[in-house]
C-alpha cells in the first residue's frame, strides 16, 4: 500500500522551545562563528546575547505573549535577532515577504492581528517606508506605541530599522538598535543574559507554544496563515541536520530569503548543528560563486530557478567552488540535480518535499541514499512523520506507484490557519491526516516522488502563488472584465502566470498597462509573463471556464512560438 511510515528514534527537541535552543547553541558552540554578513562575524554566544537583549527591549516597549509581531526586513542578522527573541518571550513571528506591496501587505499584517511591526526603512530600490506610506498617508505623524490605522487595525506600534547611510526614522517608530539598547541596559546586572522577568516568559513556553505563522497561498483567493510550534520546527529540523551530516565544519551560503519556510529550516538547522550562516540579500551567479570561493561555502539551498542561472553563468568554472558538499532544495528536475552534483561537484546533494503547513519538510533523502534515490525521489519520511498516497477523488489509500494525493500525518503538521477554520476544515480528514493539495506517489522503498499540485496553482521561483489571487487583483483594475491565470512552463522559472483577460466593451486595455500596474502593487513573481485578450472563453456545462484546457492552449501557442522563432 503507498504508506510510508518513519518513527522518532531521538526526540531531545520536540518538547522544547526556541528558548532552550538559543540557550544550548550559544553554550554548545560559544565562540563558534555563526553569521557573517559583509565584513561583520558573529559567534553565537554574540548573536545569543544581542537577541536576549532585544528581547527584553521588546518586553519594555510592551509586546505580550501571543502579541502577532511582523517582520518585514531584507537579511541580515537584525533579521536572526528579531526571528529569534519575538518566540523566546511568547510571541508570534509573522514573517513578511520583502518582495510584497502594499496589497500584499495590508492583507498580511491585518489578517494576521499584528499589533508591532519591525520593518527597515529600505532595501536595493524598495522602500518599505514608501509602501507603508500608501497604507497610512499620516504614519510619521502616528503617536509611538499608540497606532491607529484603519488599514491595519490591530497595529499598535512600529519598530524602525535604518540601512541607508543618510537614513532617518520618523518621531512615530521606535528605533531597533535602540530597542535593543535599552534591553541590554536592563539586562546589565545580570550580565546580559535573562533576567527574572525574561525567564519568567521562558519558563511560559513550551514545544507546542505558536512559535510564527507562516503565510502560504491556497486555493482560495488569500494567502492563508499556518501557524506552527516550537518543538515541531526545532525537531523537525534538528533531523535534517543528520540527513546533511551538518557538522561545525559546515558554512552554509543562505541565498534563499529568511523569510520562507527554507529560512526557517537553515536559521534552526545550522544553529543546532554549529555551523556557520553566510547572509548574502539576494542570489546572483557571481556573487554565489564569489562567496563559496572566499568563506569556503559547504551547503546552499538550490531551487531549479538558482541551477539554470548558474548553468547560463559563463565564468562559473573561474571559480573555486570545491569546498561544497551538500545541499538540498525543492523538488528538483533530474537533470537538474545531476548537473550540480557533477558539473558543480556536490557530491552529497540531497532532495525534500515539504510545506509550510508541515514546520518544514516532512521527506527527506539523506547524504549517504544511493545517487539514484537523491535524484529521482524526495525522500523518505522524516522521524515521526508517516506519508500516504490516496486517490483524488475517492481519498482511498493507493499501492505504491500510483500517483495521487500526497497526505500527511505526525507531530510536524500546523495548529490549523489562523482565524480560518473554513481552511482548517478543507485541509484535515476526519483521522486527522493534512491533505496536501499536491500529487506524488510512493517506490516500493517507500521513497516519495513528487509529481505535481491538485490545486489551481502556480510555482514561479519556487514560490507557491494562487491563481485566483492574481485574478482577483487583476478584476481590479479599471475595464477588466475576467480575468484568468494558469501556469505555463518557463526555462528558469520553473513556471510563471499567463493571464486571459476579458475587456469590458468600450474599454481600453493593454497587457502592458495590467502587467505595469501589477508590478506597482503585488510582488514580482505574481505579476504575469504573458497576457492575452480574449471574448470567447471555454466552458463546462454549469458554465464554469475550463482552466486546463486555457492551460494547454496557452502552453501549445507559447511552443509554437519558439519553433517558429
Amino acid at each position: 500500500m503507498g504508506h510510508s511510515v518513519n518513527n522518532i528514534k531521538e526526540s531531545r527537541w520536540i518538547d522544547a522551545s526556541f528558548a532552550d535552543a538559543l540557550a544550548w547553541g550559544a553554550k554548545q558552540y560559544a565562540s563558534q562563528e555563526a553569521v557573517v554578513y559583509g565584513e561583520e562575524r558573529i559567534t553565537f554566544s554574540q548573536l545569543a546575547d544581542r537577541v536576549y537583549a532585544f528581547a527584553r527591549g521588546l518586553m519594555q516597549l510592551g509586546v505580550e505573549p501571543g502579541d502577532k509581531v511582523a517582520l518585514w526586513m531584507s537579511d541580515r542578522p537584525e533579521w536572526l535577532i528579531a526571528r529569534w527573541a519575538v518566540p523566546i518571550i511568547g510571541a508570534i513571528l509573522v514573517p513578511v515577504n520583502t518582495r510584497f506591496r502594499n496589497t500584499d501587505v495590508q492583507y498580511i499584517l491585518a489578517q494576521s492581528d499584528s499589533s508591532t511591526l519591525i520593518v527597515q526603512d529600505a532595501a536595493r530600490s524598495t522602500s518599505y517606508f514608501d509602501i507603508l506610506g500608501q497604507l497610512d498617508a499620516g504614519y510619521k505623524s502616528q503617536p509611538p506605541g499608540a497606532w491607529s490605522c484603519a488599514e491595519l487595525p490591530a497595529l499598535r506600534r512600529v519598530i524602525g530599522l535604518v540601512s541607508a547611510p543618510a537614513g532617518s526614522l520618523p518621531a512615530s517608530m521606535a528605533g531597533f538598535l535602540e530597542i535593543e539598547a535599552r534591553g541590554a541596559a536592563q539586562l546589565a546586572a545580570t550580565g546580559g543574559k535573562p533576567d527574572a522577568a525574561l525567564n519568567a516568559r521562558i519558563a511560559g513556553l513550551n514545544g507546542q507554544t505558536i512559535a510564527q505563522i507562516l503565510y502560504t497561498s491556497g486555493t482560495t483567493s488569500f494567502p492563508k496563515g499556518a501557524m506552527v510550534s516550537h518543538g515541531p520546527l526545532l525537531q523537525n529540523n534538528f533531523y535534517a541536520v543528520d540527513c546533511l551530516k551538518l557538522t561545525t565544519a559546515d558554512r552554509y551560503l543562505s541565498c534563499v530569503p529568511l523569510f520562507t519556510a527554507t529560512g526557517t529550516f537553515y536559521t534552526l538547522a545550522m544553529w543546532l548543528s554549529g555551523a556557520t550562516m553566510v547572509i548574502v540579500d539576494q542570489f546572483e551567479p557571481r556573487l554565489f560563486c564569489e562567496m563559496v570561493e572566499r568563506e569556503h561555502i559547504t551547503v546552499s539551498f538550490f531551487v531549479d530557478t538558482i541551477v539554470q542561472d548558474l548553468k547560463s553563468f559563463k565564468d562559473l568554472k573561474r571559480y573555486d567552488l570545491s569546498s561544497l558538499r551538500t545541499g538540498t532544495g525543492a523538488p528538483l528536475p533530474t537533470a537538474s540535480f545531476h548537473w550540480v552534483t557533477e558539473t558543480m561537484n556536490v557530491p552529497e546533494l540531497v532532495s525534500a518535499y515539504g510545506m509550510s503547513e508541515t514546520s518544514n519538510a516532512v521527506v527527506r533523502t539523506r547524504c549517504d541514499d544511493p545517487i539514484e534515490k537523491r535524484a529521482n525521489t524526495n525522500g523518505r519520511p522524516v522521524d515521526g512523520v508517516s506519508i500516504r498516497i490516496t486517490d483524488v477523488e475517492t481519498n482511498e489509500p493507493l499501492p505504491s506507484g500510483q500517483i495521487g494525493e500526497i497526505c500527511i500525518s505526525g507531530y510536524v503538521l500546523m495548529k490549523g490557519y489562523y482565524k480560518r477554520p473554513d481552511e482548517d476544515r478543507k485541509v484535515f480528514d476526519e483521522q486527522g491526516w493534512l491533505h496536501s493539495g499536491d500529487l506524488g506517489e510512493l517506490d516500493p522503498d517507500g521513497y516519495l516522488i513528487y509529481r505535481g499540485r491538485v490545486k489551481e496553482m502556480i510555482k514561479p521561483g519556487g514560490f507557491n502563488v494562487a491563481t485566483q489571487e492574481i485574478e482577483q487583483f487583476l478584476k481590479s483594475y479599471p475595464g477588466v472584465r475576467q480575468a484568468v491565470v494558469v501556469g505555463v512552463p518557463d526555462r528558469r522559472l520553473g513556471e510563471v502566470g499567463y493571464a486571459y483577460i476579458e475587456a469590458q466593451a468600450g474599454a481600453d486595455i493593454s497587457a502592458e498597462q495590467l502587467q505595469s500596474y501589477c508590478r506597482e502593487h503585488i510582488a514580482s513573481y505574481k505579476v504575469p509573463r504573458y497576457v492575452e485578450f480574449t471574448n470567447a472563453w471555454p466552458l463546462t456545462g454549469s458554465q464554469k471556464i475550463r482552466k486546463l484546457e486555457l492551460k494547454a492552449r496557452a502552453a501549445s501557442k507559447l511552443e509554437n512560438e519558439v519553433n517558429c522563432a
